[in-house]
């Protein structure tokens, strides 16, 4: 009898913990079992930190204190973040810019040390996880960022594919970046700049580049007279203009995203896009209005 007794608790040791959400996840049963009789739900989750899937000490200790008590806690960290974290985590190559919560050793204003539902042990959603601080404005000696939240979650807005169908890291590096706003490729900051591929990487990432390369095409952009390419006419030469100079990068309440007005200086130009069917219109300050057809 004392046998079965045996066995039973060593084959309930070894089965997957069930935690709250109701998935089932290996957890360290065997080397701290009693850690997860009140902790289970902080391991009962998707994606399990290893740390906290080996053995819950790999991170805490005692201090010698009882546990639980109402006086005293009984365990610490072993280190503070991110010291702790670099016990296991490389800290990577040194970067030209690097996110603020990352510069401030505040691994965990993104990420769950023990186990999330989210890829990578996010606390969020990864837009979510964004705009829960991107939801004012932020400037840095690099770059400026606006409150990107009423633009990609309000109503009646035109989200750029890019972030609507996979997401801020698809432009964004999360932790540090040598490109200025922690970009994945180059993105120029100044409206002008020689229309050249290598200064806009970032956008060629998904765009065809004879967007501005091609003097005449059908199918690398809408925005055409026929066949001649209107995009490569507004931006070739040695000061061609920035995308953002018509487009804004991230939303817009207009088809193609394009912008209401552009800053000129100290003015404001509207300009004054009307799509078409088949084309369109602009009336913006620096020429006549104009329009344009695909097909002529």
């Amino acid at each position: 009898m004392k046998m079965l007794l045996i066995v039973d608790l060593l084959i309930c040791l070894c089965l997957p913990f069930r935690g709250p959400s109701g998935t089932e996840v290996m957890v360290a049963a065997v080397k701290t079992p009693e850690c997860i009789e009140c902790h289970g739900d902080l391991v009962g989750k998707e994606m399990i930190h290893y740390p906290a899937e080996d053995a819950c000490d790999n991170c805490h200790e005692s201090t010698g204190a009882s546990h639980p008590s109402e006086d005293s806690l009984g365990f610490r960290l072993m280190d503070s973040s991110p010291a702790l974290c670099f016990l296991c985590h490389e800290e990577g190559p040194a970067r030209a810019h690097v996110h603020q919560p990352v510069a401030e050793g505040k691994c965990l204003a993104c990420h769950d040390a023990h186990g999330s539902s989210q890829a990578s042990l996010l606390l969020h959603e990864e837009q979510e996880l964004c705009l829960g601080c991107h939801n004012r404005a932020y400037s840095s000696d690099s770059s400026e960022t606006g409150n990107i939240r009423p633009l990609v979650k309000g109503s009646n807005m035109v989200v750029h594919t890019a972030i609507a169908d996979m997401g801020c890291m698809t432009c964004h590096q999360a932790h540090g970046s040598d490109f200025r706003a922690l970009l994945v490729d180059a993105y120029p900051a100044e409206d002008y700049v020689p229309a050249e591929t290598e200064n806009f990487g970032l956008c060629f990432l998904c765009h065809d580049a004879d967007i501005m390369e091609a003097e005449e095409t059908e199918g690398a952009t809408g925005f055409r007279n026929g066949r001649q390419n209107l995009h490569r006419l507004h931006i070739q030469g040695t000061k061609g203009r920035n995308c953002r100079m018509c487009h804004n990068i991230h939303a817009s309440s207009q088809k193609f995203l394009m912008e209401e007005s552009v800053g000129f200086g100290n003015w404001e130009m509207k300009l004054n896009f009307a799509p078409e069917e088949q084309g369109g219109s602009c009336f913006p300050g620096c020429h006549g209005k104009l329009s344009y057809q695909r097909e002529l």
